[in-house]
This record gives structure tokens, C-alpha cells and sequence, in this order.
């Protein structure tokens, strides 16, 4: 066999085909039996790191490469979470393996950005671990663009995607140089130089963007600069926008009127993101609007009286709305879900979540500081994560259902007792991480409304919404929006399938259009009646059983059917932690107890339901290493597992264990035959989000990040 050269890419930069070729080089000694001698790479490793990798991937021997070796022993620790603390001396070697491991082909952008994340709370050098990461997504953007602007902007995603530190570009342009890459023309490029002065000198805003309008700034800025700085430089020209609009809207003699003396003067001003997106007119904030218009009664009853204090302002300065907007802030893939239905002066919030992989919420763009109310689907971290962060500076409510509410709060401040956010970026201060915090999670917890199921109420100026089940979670709905008789409905997530918690949901059909939840689309379905057979089996054979389980849903539907199956009269099911507290919350009672506080050790009657359903973490894993080689003992592994947890490793055999493993394949979201049976029984334009799914789908719609569909009426 020969070396499989296809994997090696061939770069643009000169530099970087050198770092290939002298490895591919001692990769072909070794082939002959030659024992070759090394240079260090360009990140200062030792040399037998990229042949050791590029001998791998060929399926080669690699006996030669003892160093190699080693340091690939050292990642595989690095997979399994089986390193304690660290110095980044220590973490860099194995870590450059794992880069050339997911360039070559060897390992996926899941395994990369574990490799990251995991140091994040091992590695006290923090500072120089973000400089090697730089360092690392140049690197990469150099394997896949063809110039130094296009490297910046791979390396930019990247460092996104893993959650990292947004540096200043020409921190990025000074590392290249240790590349032997000369990416200095990028300092002389306008974008460039905005951002490295607004970074240098944050209070100096107004004079940093001199004559611009708002739409070359934002034009300029929106991918290097933090948010924060972003929301700054939006509120210095929202403020003088106001300002001049006032003097403008003087003879201006009612609401309607205003409102199209505002539009052409937005235009003028370029005060929009898109030119045909004008940022939405907020009369009620301009110094000197015309007279209010009065309210109607009706309207007034269909408002939730605690959301009347901050819509009545709006709506007096509101007309009939003409476009409708649904940008896609996230929730494209699973993570982070936000979507924005904007409407000429205001608009509503879908969800806000934050993602637990790189601790990211949605997209942040100009009309996100616009909008009027947000709902709230149900209450996983990846759907309310996110609002601590909004309510930095957002002062109106958000709703949901009681249960969500409730929920809500407990796991945000668990979040928080847990690490969120994760140093570096915890410390920066115009990253919009750090200001996840208990008083901002207070402050949102003060702003809850609280909607029912089956009621529709108005939460923004010509919004009406329905709330619907979505038997996804207890108290999870979804929302039918009517605005002007445009319906969107907006599933969030949802399960039509039949559990032992839910009958099904039952969604409308004919929405005009139809944004859902496609987590399971085109996958291979579920059954819940082999579930059944496994628990029993398992639980008769073995004790002490753990499982490991989401404590919002998934511990509710184990428990149940422990109870159905009989299990919880013949053996002792127990509940622990949060598990425990949130299953009250939600109404369930049953024939488990909850775990004793001077309760060491499980025994051999015991079965354990406990949180931390990947097991990265809480008592289940606690538990899973006193028993980990006990062949008597069981874990049940029931729901999805974020690859490299210690869930996923130990299901795909990467950790090791003497005691025996079951995944039972369960899930809250609709089954993909479900999924598809709907879907086609539905009119009006399809849109999917929140799925893994990468291809084409025809007659759907599957968004990208900022994304917008636009809607004239």
C-alpha cells in the first residue's frame, strides 16, 4: 500500500505546501523502513506529529514515529475527558495532532472543537491557548481559500463555530506572519481599519465612525466587531436619528402621516441594514410625535394586561403594517434557536437559546433592539438560554406557558452554577457571553408573562398569536402568528408521535407559512415499544442500574414507564437532583423516591434516574465511575449524545467499562415518517430549521444564518 495523498491539501500559500511536503516526505522515509530525522512544525511541535498523522490516515505503520505515538496516546485522553489540569505545554502538541487529524480527514469539526472546549477547563494559560487557536484557523483557512481576505473570513467562522475569543483582525494578520503568511495589505483595507480603531479606542465610538451612515458602518463592522460594540455604535445613531426625525415629524399632523415622512427620512439617512430593510420607527420614542392615536377597546381586551404598560405606547403610534419579515437570527442548525417576524415598527422574538457546544447565541443584527415581545417555545437551554443575555438592555416581557416559565428559571441559574459562560470569553467584556448573569436572570424572570395554551392574545402591534400544544416537553407550545391574515406558524419543537406523556401534537395545516422543527428529518425512526423490552430486560439482569437522562422530558417519560412496566413495585427507582424538582414542577407523581442526601454508594436494587443525559457532567456520571467495572451494574443511555461526551464515548466504545451499556433509542421530537406525513399534508411555504440535515429539499425552504424571507402585503 502507498500513502493516500488525496486527504493532503494543496494550499494557495506557498508556506503551508512546504509544511505538507516536508512532512509527506518523512512519511514516505518511514514507509521505507528509514528512521527520519525531524524539524519542528509551524506551531513549534515536534515533526513526527503530521507524518505520524498522515501515516494514519494511509492505514500505515507508525512504529518509527515513537513521539508520535505518544502524543497520540496523550489525544486519545483528550477524546475520553480523562485529563485533570494541564499546561498548555502539555495540551498544544496534541491538540496541532488533532488540527492535521481534521484537515487530513481523521477526525470531524465535532472532535476539533471538543479538543478546544476541553482545555478551556484544564489549561490555566488561557491567553496563550487563544493565541494558538488564532493561530490553528488561520491555518485552516489557508487549506481551503485562495486569498488572505478569505483566510481571515474561514478563520473567523471558525472561531465562532468553537466558541473562541473574536479577536481583532490585525491580531489575526500579526499571527499569520508566524506562518511565513504576509497578510499586511489587509491593515491598509477600510473594514480593517474601522474595526482595529473602534477595538483600540471603544470610547471614542461617534468619532471613530465620523461623516458614515449607519448602514456603512454596520456594512463595515457587522463581521469583526463584537455585538456589544455593534449595539453601542447603534444606539449613538439611533439617538441622533430621533434627534433630527423630531424636528422633521413637527408638521406632521397624525400617526399615518409620520409614519411615511419617518420612511423617506430612514431612506435618506440610510438607517437600515439591507436597502430594503428599513430599521423599524418607533414614533413613541421621538421627541416630538404627533398626537397618539386612540386605542380600541377590543384590541385593549386581547392584550395580556401585563404586557399593556409596554404595548400601549407602540400601539398608539402604529399603523396598518405593509411587510412582514422572518430572519432567521438562528435555529437553521441545532443549537441556538432565534427567529425575528419583523414588522414595520416593531415585531416579536421566536425563542432566544444559547448553544451548549461554543456557548453562542443567535446572530446579532439591528432589528434584534426593535422588537416588542419574544415567545418562548418551551424552556431547553438552546431556546432560553440566550435570554440573561438579552436582558442586558431589552425592557419589554417575554411569554410562554406557566411550566416554561417556572423551568425557565431553574435551569438558567443551573447553567450558571455549572460554568456558563466558560472563561476566556466570561472576561471579556464586549463579548455577549459575559453578561450571562444572576441579575440579568433575575431581571428576565421579573419580565415573564405567563400565556395558555389554546388563547390567542396581541403581544405586538398587529400580532396576534394562538398558542398551540407541540407535545414536545411539558408545558411546550407552538405559536400561530396572524398578522394582517398572514399566518406563520412557528412550530419550535414539536412531537407528533404517541409517548406516554403526550397523545401527539396536532398542528394546523394551512398556515401560509410554516417554520419547523426538522430535527429528525429523513432519519431512521424510533420505537418506543423496543424501548420498553430493553428496560425490562436490562433492569432484570443487572443492578444497579443508572440512567442517565435530560431532566426536562426525557426523566419524565423513564419514569413513567418504569412505572407502567411494573419496575418502580420490584425494584428502588430513584430520582435525583434537579431530575427530582423539575418532575414535580410538571405535575408527575409516582412510585419513585428521591435520592437521600447521606446516600454514598447505589446498590444493587437501585435504579437511578439522575440528570446530565450525555453524562458530561451531575450525578449520573458521579455514579457511571463507581460502577464503571461493575459487570453487575447497567447504564441506559436514552437520548441524544453530543459526540466526545462521555455518553457518546462510551456507547461508540471509547471508554473503557466492564459494565454493560444500552441505548435506548428515545426522542421528544416527531419520528421522520410522522415528520414527512405532515409536512406534505400542509400548504402554504415550507421552512425547516433546527436540523442536522445538509442537503436540498424540494419545495423547502432551509435557511441560512440571517436569512431572510420578506412578505408584502
Amino acid at each position: 500500500m502507498n500513502i493516500q495523498t488525496d486527504s493532503i491539501p494543496v494550499s494557495a500559500f506557498e508556506p503551508i505546501n512546504d509544511v505538507f511536503q516536508r512532512a509527506l516526505a518523512v512519511a514516505e522515509q518511514v514507509m521505507k523502513g528509514e528512521r527520519p530525522k525531524v524539524e519542528r512544525g509551524p506551531f513549534g511541535e515536534n515533526g513526527e506529529i503530521l507524518p505520524f498523522v498522515i501515516l494514519q490516515v494511509s492505514g500505515q505503520d507508525t512504529a518509527l514515529l515513537s513521539i508520535g505515538k505518544e502524543i497520540n496516546d496523550r489525544l486519545q485522553l483528550f477524546m475520553r475527558n480523562a485529563v485533570g489540569s494541564m499546561s498548555i505545554i502539555d495540551y498544544f502538541e496534541p491538540a496541532t495532532m488533532a488540527l492535521y487529524g481534521f484537515i487530513l480527514g481523521q477526525y470531524t469539526d465535532e472532535d476539533f472543537r471538543h479538543v478546544y472546549r476541553y482545555a478551556l477547563t484544564r489549561v490555566q494559560e488561557l491567553g496563550l491557548l487563544e493565541q494558538w487557536i488564532r493561530k490553528a484557523m488561520i491555518f485552516l483557512g489557508t487549506c481551503k481559500a485562495s486569498t488572505p481576505r478569505e483566510v481571515m473570513s474561514i478563520a473567523r467562522e471558525w472561531i465562532q463555530f468553537l466558541g473562541a475569543t473574536l479577536p481583532n483582525p490585525y491580531t489575526m494578520i500579526k499571527l499569520a506572519e508566524e506562518l511565513e503568511l504576509n497578510f499586511e495589505d489587509l491593515t491598509t483595507e477600510e473594514d480593517y481599519r474601522l474595526v482595529y480603531t473602534i477595538r483600540k479606542h471603544p470610547s471614542y465610538l461617534a468619532e471613530a465612525v465620523g461623516e458614515r451612515t449607519f448602514n456603512e458602518t454596520y456594512s463595515l463592522t457587522k463581521e469583526w466587531l463584537p455585538d456589544l460594540l455593534q449595539s453601542q455604535l447603534l444606539d449613538i445613531y439611533r439617538k441622533q436619528i430621533n434627534a433630527d426625525l423630531g424636528n422633521v415629524l413637527k408638521s406632521a399632523k397624525n400617526v399615518n402621516e409620520a409614519l411615511e415622512v419617518a420612511q423617506k427620512y430612514f431612506k435618506k439617512a440610510r438607517f437600515y441594514t439591507e436597502k430594503r430593510s428599513l430599521l423599524q420607527i418607533r414614533l413613541h420614542e421621538m421627541p416630538n410625535p404627533p398626537p397618539a392615536e386612540i386605542m380600541d377597546t377590543d384590541i385593549f381586551e386581547i392584550i395580556p394586561p401585563k404586557l399593556r404598560k409596554t404595548l400601549l405606547p407602540i400601539m398608539s403610534y402604529s399603523s396598518k403594517i405593509k411587510r412582514i419579515e422572518i430572519i432567521f437570527l438562528g435555529g437553521p442548525r441545532i443549537g441556538r434557536s432565534g427567529i425575528l417576524i419583523k414588522t414595520d415598527t416593531g415585531g416579536v422574538l421566536m425563542d432566544y437559546g444559547l448553544s451548549v457546544a461554543n456557548q453562542r447565541i443567535p446572530e446579532w443584527i439591528p432589528e434584534l433592539e426593535f422588537i416588542d415581545t419574544v415567545l418562548v417555545t418551551h424552556p431547553h437551554i438552546d431556546h432560553i438560554g440566550g435570554l440573561p443575555i438579552l436582558y442586558e438592555k431589552f425592557t419589554g416581557k417575554w411569554c410562554s406557558t406557566g411550566i416554561t416559565g417556572a423551568i425557565t428559571k431553574i435551569l438558567l441559574e443551573d447553567a450558571l452554577n455549572v460554568g456558563t459562560p466558560a472563561p476566556p470569553r466570561r472576561r471579556d467584556r464586549w463579548d455577549s457571553i459575559s453578561r450571562f448573569r444572576k441579575r440579568n436572570i433575575d431581571k428576565a424572570m421579573q419580565n415573564h408573562v405567563t400565556l395558555e395554551v389554546g388563547k390567542s392574545y396581541e403581544v405586538s402591534p398587529g400580532i396576534m398569536v394562538t398558542l398551540v400544544d407541540a407535545c414536545h416537553i411539558p408545558g411546550s407550545v407552538a405559536y400561530l402568528v396572524d398578522i394582517e391574515g398572514q399566518k406563520i406558524l412557528y412550530t419550535g419543537d414539536f412531537n407528533l408521535d404517541k409517548s406516554i406523556l403526550f397523545d401527539g401534537a396536532t398542528l394546523p395545516a394551512d398556515s401560509d407559512y410554516l417554520v419547523y422543527d426538522g430535527t429528525y428529518w429523513d432519519r431512521e425512526d424510533f420505537d418506543r415499544n423496543h424501548v420498553r423490552h430493553q428496560l425490562v430486560e436490562a433492569i432484570e439482569q443487572h443492578g444497579p442500574v443508572i440512567i442517565p437522562s435530560f431532566a426536562v422530558g426525557r426523566s419524565q417519560e423513564i419514569l413513567l414507564l418504569l412505572q407502567e412496566l411494573g419496575i418502580t413495585k420490584t425494584r428502588n427507582v430513584i430520582v435525583a437532583g434537579m431530575t427530582e424538582k423539575i418532575t414535580k414542577i410538571a405535575g408527575y407523581n409516582g412510585e419513585w423516591v428521591g435520592l437521600r442526601k447521606n446516600k454514598v454508594t447505589l446498590e444493587k436494587e437501585d435504579v437511578l434516574v439522575a440528570g446530565g443525559g450525555m453524562m458530561s457532567g451531575g450525578l449520573a456520571l458521579h455514579y457511571f465511575k463507581e460502577h464503571q467495572y461493575n459487570p453487575n451494574a447497567a447504564i441506559i443511555l436514552c437520548g441524544y449524545l453530543a459526540p466526545r461526551t462521555t455518553g457518546w464515548n462510551l456507547l461508540h466504545g471509547y471508554e473503557p467499562h466492564s459494565c454493560h451499556v444500552e441505548y435506548a433509542r428515545l426522542s421528544a421530537h416527531s419520528s421522520s415518517s410522522n415528520l414527512k406525513e405532515y409536512i406534505n399534508s400542509c400548504s402554504g411555504k415550507k421552512i425547516m430549521v433546527h436540523t442536522p440535515y445538509q442537503g436540498k429539499v424540494r419545495g423547502i425552504m432551509i435557511p441560512d444564518y440571517r436569512e431572510r424571507v420578506i412578505i408584502n402585503l
